[in-house]
């Protein structure tokens, strides 16, 4: 027998907001805005540098000179010198992406730290097993199609429907 899902009436699509919208200005304060610019890095690095380079980097550290925010020194761990190599042929363009991506120039230079440490490298993807966890049921999927019909933005509704999924499917775990 197919388990109902209830919505609770009370709240509304206006009630949602993202944790990192709600939670940056906080950090902004804790952190100083050089680390804040920092922790941004690490949480967009696949969407600035792109899913190819960010599968064999990961910042390290970032810093400034002394009451500057900008012409930053950026320093990529990276795990072998092929890939090192790979970094230093597409510095600019990297430098280029993440000036883009927050809109001045924040990093003038990049360094790279070449390591065999696991703890600064970036994590590989999830095994297949872990993904096929996930998966949702037929009936699941039409619900979450449902529930987000009627939302006009596309990439919110995409987001709101990865989101029902990553829930179902947690739910389907539990039981």
């Amino acid at each position: 027998m197919a388990k109902k899902i209830v919505i609770n009436n009370e709240h509304t699509l206006k009630d949602l907001t993202s944790i990192s919208h709600a939670a940056m200005p906080l950090a902004g304060k804790i952190l100083g805005k050089n680390n804040l610019i920092f922790v941004e890095l690490l949480s967009e690095w696949s969407s600035i540098a792109g899913s190819q380079i960010a599968s064999f980097s990961l910042p390290h550290k970032l810093s400034f000179a002394k009451d500057k925010h900008s012409d930053g020194c950026l320093t990529l761990a990276v795990s072998s010198g092929a890939f090192a190599m790979e970094i230093k042929q597409q510095e600019v363009r990297i430098i280029d992406k993440i000036n883009l991506y927050f809109g001045y120039p924040a990093v003038s230079k990049i360094k790279i730290l070449q390591s065999s440490n696991p703890d600064i490298l970036p994590r590989r993807k999830k095994s297949i097993d872990k993904l096929k966890k996930n998966v949702v049921s037929v009936e699941q999927e039409s619900y979450i199609a449902q529930v987000t019909k009627d939302i006009g933005n596309d990439a919110l509704r995409t987001i709101l429907e990865n989101i029902g999924r990553r829930v179902l499917a947690g739910n389907e775990e539990q039981e």
